[in-house]
């Protein structure tokens, strides 16, 4: 289990520095040129081998300050580096700019001439603009104004689409910002032909459908799992995680909120941003302290929820250029809850506390996509929304606890089990001792008598009330099917389906019950075997008569031999009922998945040196998985991993047989034939007599 978790652990970090490098790699076309004093010349840029291009380097700028007029002579021609965030990239002129204001970005792009549509995918830009290309308007998002009245903010990506009229593009952005602390493009342009752009385009907005719908979907699935059991308020912590990380991402990037809901502006969609941002955090760390409170400091999560009350309240009652100038006070909440809970779930992983290292690898990989989303916010380095791919990431170790925690479970189940049998076994030890004890003392006779007699009665009354509890519910259950098949339900065949359906599984719950007594009477060796001497010939006559004529008549040969004529009056001492039981076993699982004109083999071999004979089922299905042949005798062993799993079969089956083979003093195993089949190979003693002929 250890070696297994551990497996697991690296094969889930792999698979994370694999997510986030593949998100961040660089593209592995050729460098793309740059532009230089707003100039970018692409003629030696070809579209079908290299691919779209990204518009980065110095564009022509000018600044036009944040008043009405804007007078040629107060003009500041210079150049600016995009992407590039105003008061963050310093302009050509070495000057410093204020986060709010007006400006004209230009690029002239020089490439070869073409016949296809060109196209340019346009980003997100703070937070209003006006895309002339070749002089004409070709995008627009809110109202790029002079001035804080006469702009109207609105972030959504968008896609360029013109006709090329020879070697020159010249593209002019009038860029306005009055309502975001930060102004300027901060990401890049990408320039290429019309179905590489549409293809980049749809590619952005499926990946942020895929992740969305992922997160709503498991959000809605743990309110369920509140809903239906209150005390776990984990679940509703981590539903609104989902839920609100979703919201966030809904209101940024490609804008989902906004093109799918009427007034939904860009306004509403920044406050619902750094509202979901605040609210997430809380969530986050609220699931922790609920998952170990132990660790995580209870006056911690209440100063985090007043924390996150005090942020909500900000971010309403305040305009947009206000709050968002106060994003550090954001992402410091956020960073102080994540490494606060990263550093309790480290202790609660030194206390061993269950599923704490795969918390602690989640909230590791939630951390480092925060970290990058907050460098990427303030513009200090290109990147994408990693927060919705972390919340996944941390949801799959999630999923991974879970799992342990169900696997730990069934051990321990497992382990009183087995503590269980050894108290009986000793119980019955004392039994035993008991009764020596009553033999010797002829005196005493009567009260041991009586005594046992207590005891008889006492366990005949527990083995009725074990057996009234069980069979009791299944008799009504039965009683109430055939009632509801005569009365209730209108629809004939849906009722008459539903019936069927639910007596076929209290008839399995039958046959459970019958197994799992059988086999634990097998395995507490308390079963007299009733032994009679059989002839391999004799033996090989009735398994040819049992199962001949019922498999030739479902289409599948079945032969039953011996090996060699010699070997037809050896002897096996049986108990024939209980051996019957292990040859229909393994018989009818074989012909369950043997194909129609295949065939089942019996073969009987005997060796008088080694006093043994062996007998051999085969057949030429379709196998078993290799994995998976060391653990076909054990008890329950049948989800997704044997093959009569899809039989709706007991899983016990196998292990009632290997049980009675070594009663019978043999051994079982199983291994697959070459090319397809498998084959169960039992191995018997010989009678006394037959192995003595041997010496």
């Amino acid at each position: 289990m250890k070696l297994g978790k551990r497996l697991c652990g690296l094969t889930v970090f792999l698979a994370l520095v694999w997510a986030l490098t593949g998100c961040m790699a660089a593209d592995p076309s050729p460098k793309p040129p740059e532009a230089k004093q707003g100039v970018l010349d692409l003629t030696d840029w070809n579209w079908v081998k290299d691919g779209p291009v990204p518009l980065n380097g110095e564009w022509e700028f000018e600044w036009l300050g944040s008043g009405v007029r804007t007078e040629s002579s107060d003009r500041l021609a210079t150049t600016m580096q995009v992407p590039g965030i105003w008061g963050s990239t310093m302009p050509g002129d070495g000057n410093d700019l204020p986060n709010r204001g007006h400006a004209v970005y230009r690029l002239h792009i020089h490439h070869d001439p073409t016949e296809r549509q060109l196209a340019i995918r346009v980003p997100n830009i703070m937070t209003a603009y006006e895309l002339y290309v070749n002089g004409q308007l070709s995008a627009s998002r809110g109202i790029a104004g002079h001035d804080a009245e006469s702009t109207v903010p609105y972030q959504v990506p968008a896609t360029v689409i013109y006709n090329a009229a020879g070697t020159l593009t010249e593209l002019e952005l009038h860029v306005s910002n009055f309502d975001h602390r930060r102004g300027g493009i901060r990401s890049s342009f990408i320039f290429g032909e019309n179905d590489q752009i549409q293809k980049l385009s749809f590619n952005y907005e499926a990946q942020e459908m895929i992740v969305f719908g992922c997160l709503i979907m498991i959000g809605i699935y743990h309110l369920g799992l509140f809903a239906l059991r209150r005390q776990e308020i984990a679940n509703l912590l981590f539903a609104l995680l989902c839920l609100f990380v979703a919201l966030r991402m809904g209101s940024i990037g490609e804008g989902m909120f906004v093109q799918w809901i009427p007034g939904f502006n860009w306004t509403t969609a920044i406050r619902f941003e750094y509202i979901a941002f605040a609210v997430s955090g809380w969530a986050g760390y609220g699931y922790f302290y609920r998952m170990y409170p132990q660790e995580v400091n209870r006056i911690g999560y209440l100063a985090a929820g007043w924390g996150g009350v005090a942020l909500v309240l900000f971010t309403i009652a305040t305009p947009t250029y206000v709050f968002s100038s106060f994003l550090v006070a954001y992402q410091f909440y956020v960073l102080a809850l994540g490494f606060s809970a990263f550093t309790s779930i480290l202790l609660a992983g030194i206390r061993r506390r269950e599923g704490a290292k795969l918390a602690l690898v989640g909230v590791s990989g939630l951390l480092i996509t925060i970290v990058n989303d907050m460098m990427f916010y303030n513009g200090f380095r290109q990147s994408i929304d990693l927060v919705p791919f972390g919340l996944l990431f941390l949801i799959l170790m999630n999923s991974f606890i879970i799992s342990f925690r169900f696997s730990q479970t069934y051990e321990r189940v497992e382990q009183m089990s087995e503590e269980l049998k050894d108290w009986n076994n000793s119980l019955e030890l004392k039994i035993t001792e008991r009764t020596e004890e009553l033999q010797r003392s002829y005196a005493t006779v009567e009260n041991a008598k009586s005594e046992l007699e207590r005891m008889e009665h006492a366990r005949k009354q527990l083995v009725s009330n074990i057996s009234h509890d069980l069979r009791t519910p299944i008799t009504l259950l039965q009683g109430y099917l055939e009632a509801l098949r005569d009365h209730v339900i209108s629809d004939e065949e849906q009722r008459n389906a539903t019936i069927r359906l639910m007596l076929t599984k209290v008839e399995g719950l039958n046959s459970l019950i019958q197994d799992l007594f059988e086999i634990s009477v097998l395995q507490s060796r308390k079963v007299e075997l009733i032994l009679e001497s059989l002839a391999l010939a004799d033996w090989r006559d009735n398994l040819q008569e049992q199962y001949g004529m019922e498999l030739e008549q479902r289409g599948i040969r079945f032969d039953c031999s011996l090996n060699d004529p010699a070997i037809a009056f050896m002897q096996v001492s049986i108990d024939v009922q209980r051996m019957n039981r292990v040859f229909e076993n393994l018989v009818y699982n074989a012909t369950r998945y043997t194909p129609r004109g295949g065939s089942i083999e019996i073969a009987f071999a005997a060796s008088v040196e080694s006093g043994c004979v062996k007998l051999s089922v085969s057949d030429n299905g379709e196998g078993i998985n290799p994995e998976d042949l060391p653990y076909i005798f054990d008890r329950f062993y049948k989800k997704d991993k044997y093959r009569h799993s899809r039989s709706g079969g007991s899983g016990l089956g196998l292990a009632i047989v290997k049980e009675i083979v070594e009663l019978h003093g043999g051994t079982i195993r199983v291994f697959n034939r070459t090319p397809t089949g498998s084959t169960f190979e039992i191995t018997l003693p010989l009678c006394h007599d037959e192995a003595k002929s041997a010496g």
